[in-house]
């Protein structure tokens, strides 16, 4: 695969947050994302991860991720890590995407830490932290699914919940899984 170059990227990243202000003049993205990080949104892959130090935008990136179908209806996106405390503390992904779409025309339910678009797409947040809980989300349908700290997932959760990675008729977006 040959890799775009910045000035693809940006031209990408543009049409992407274009496509979102036409059924939102708000951008559900507040910030345009490095060349690191938009490089790793307009990848096709079925799967991909996103490496580096510590602050290096990975979680901004995986939340832009998910946040890039919201216009499509029933499009639904899930990120994973591996406690609900390691989802809600400061600074972590709840609330950074309280920060992001607060004030945006999407809906937080707090009983099932969902974001509901008007578009009827979602954003969910979910963790498995025992033996048991992949099985919690046996019968779900999501077009996206995310990691933050995959190394803290043992890998046959990760494996399990490609089964849950799939379209449903009305959804026509590439099916993926980032981490």
């Amino acid at each position: 695969m040959v890799k775009p170059s910045r000035e693809e990227l940006a031209l990408w990243m543009e049409s992407v947050v274009r496509r979102q202000s036409q059924f939102n003049p708000q951008s559900y993205i507040p910030h345009a994302p490095t060349p690191k990080q938009a490089e790793f949104l307009s990848l096709q892959c079925k799967a991909a991860l996103y490496g580096g130090a510590a602050g290096g935008g990975k979680s901004d990136a995986l939340l832009m991720a998910a946040l890039q179908y919201v216009d499509v209806p029933g499009y639904s996106a899930i990120i994973f890590r591996r406690t609900f405390q390691d989802l809600s503390l400061p600074d972590c992904l709840i609330p950074r995407s309280h920060e992001w779409l607060g004030a945006s025309p999407a809906k937080w339910d707090s009983i099932t830490h969902i974001w509901r678009f008007p578009s009827s797409a979602t954003l969910a947040f979910g963790y498995m932290d025992s033996p048991l809980d992949m099985y919690r989300y046996q019968g779900s349908a999501f077009q996206f699914i995310g990691y933050d700290e995959l190394t803290q997932f043992e890998e046959q959760k990760y494996r399990y919940l490609f089964s849950r990675l799939r379209t449903v008729t009305s959804v026509d977006v590439t099916l993926r899984v980032r981490s």
